[in-house]
């Protein structure tokens, strides 16, 4: 495949920063730092434009943040007009990626997504003739791990516009620290420099698919993987073979290892399919797929934790309602017909009450 040039004028042409602009205010164009930006679109855009012309360009302060869903995460923020630079960059570079990509590869793609992962995950299953052992592979602090030396010689590989690698490379390593030593799951660590992407950066999502691709084209083209899925930084791979199984573990560890800089955590494992398969927030089996018990769990407290909200007027009946219905669409994808049972026994809105 050709490498890709001729791409940064693309970037910084006026009708992308304004469609860019459009992306990144997506619900959020009541916040006060998007409003702003609003204010003086015009001018706010020629800036960006005039500094990606001439090289100008510098990455903003990032903003940090934990979340607890499911576990502990550091999140890093850039202001708005930032945002719009990595919109930018994404609708243009981001579909010539795509077309490098592996089929099975659902993470952050259109056509794609957990729930495609996760049905074509059961459909590997019951392909089997026999019974099926799942290799699951899961990479320490992936985001955190990511090697920008590794990372800018992918891109240099695929891209010859040495306009467009300046600006990749100025926010890849962009005055921050985003790395994170892979036992430091408190994040009280010292920050390590030359590694890391910040988890909520959109170009961050875009380089982590990037990354992972050469090992799936390893998996799949040389060691003969046919059943592989990967899903960001999750990968399963099916066979009847155990055996088999255990020698791609092996030779995908030292890829990771030796090619990536990556490491796998002790989540990795070889599994029979009557055990289950935990993926993407569910577990599958060959005959169904169910919601994963954690996330059923909370589920139930935060749906009750939000009738407590209601009850004492601090939320309105359709910030429930959302709720309620991005729930019942995460049931959709799964065997849920208990759950579901379960969620509405007790269902009801009061004002003021228990």
């Amino acid at each position: 495949m050709k490498r890709i040039s001729n791409l940064y004028s693309k970037i910084y042409d006026f009708e992308n920063l304004y469609e860019a602009y459009l992306e990144a205010r997506k619900g959020k164009r009541y916040r006060h730092d998007v409003m702003r930006f609003t204010a003086n679109l015009e001018e706010n855009l020629i800036q960006i434009q005039n500094e990606l012309i001439y090289k100008t360009y510098q990455v903003g302060r990032y903003n940090e943040f934990f979340v607890y869903d499911p576990k502990k995460r550091l999140i890093m923020s850039l202001p708005f007009k930032d945002r719009v630079v990595q919109w930018a960059i994404y609708r243009q570079l981001n579909p010539l990626l795509d077309k490098r990509y592996i089929p099975t590869s659902y993470g952050c793609r259109n056509g794609g997504g957990a729930h495609r992962a996760v049905a074509k995950l059961k459909q590997y299953i019951r392909e089997q003739p026999g019974t099926a052992y799942i290799l699951k592979m899961d990479i320490s602090k992936y985001f955190y791990r990511i090697n920008h030396d590794v990372l800018m010689g992918i891109l240099g590989r695929i891209i010859k516009d040495e306009d467009l690698l300046w600006l990749l490379e100025t926010i890849i390593r962009s005055d921050h620290s985003f790395g994170i030593e892979v036992d430091d799951w408190n994040y009280t660590g010292e920050r390590l420099s030359n590694v890391g992407m910040p988890i909520g950066n959109l170009s961050s999502q875009m380089f982590a698919n990037l990354y992972l691709n050469g090992a799936d084209h390893f998996a799949k083209e040389i060691l003969g993987c046919k059943y592989y899925i990967r899903y960001m930084d999750d990968v399963v791979i099916v066979d009847t073979d155990k055996k088999k199984l255990w020698e791609v573990l092996h030779a995908m560890d030292d890829y990771f290892t030796n090619k990536l800089a990556l490491k796998l955590n002790n989540k990795t494992s070889i599994r029979t399919e009557t055990q289950g398969v935990d993926f993407c927030g569910y577990r599958v089996w060959r005959t169904h797929i169910r919601l994963r018990k954690k996330s059923a769990i909370k589920m139930k407290h935060r749906i009750k934790h939000l009738q407590k909200e209601f009850a004492r007027g601090e939320i309105k009946a359709g910030r429930f309602r959302n709720s309620l219905m991005s729930y019942l669409g995460m049931m959709q994808h799964c065997d849920s017909h208990y759950l579901k049972a379960k969620l509405f026994e007790n269902l009801v809105l009061t004002k003021g009450g228990k």
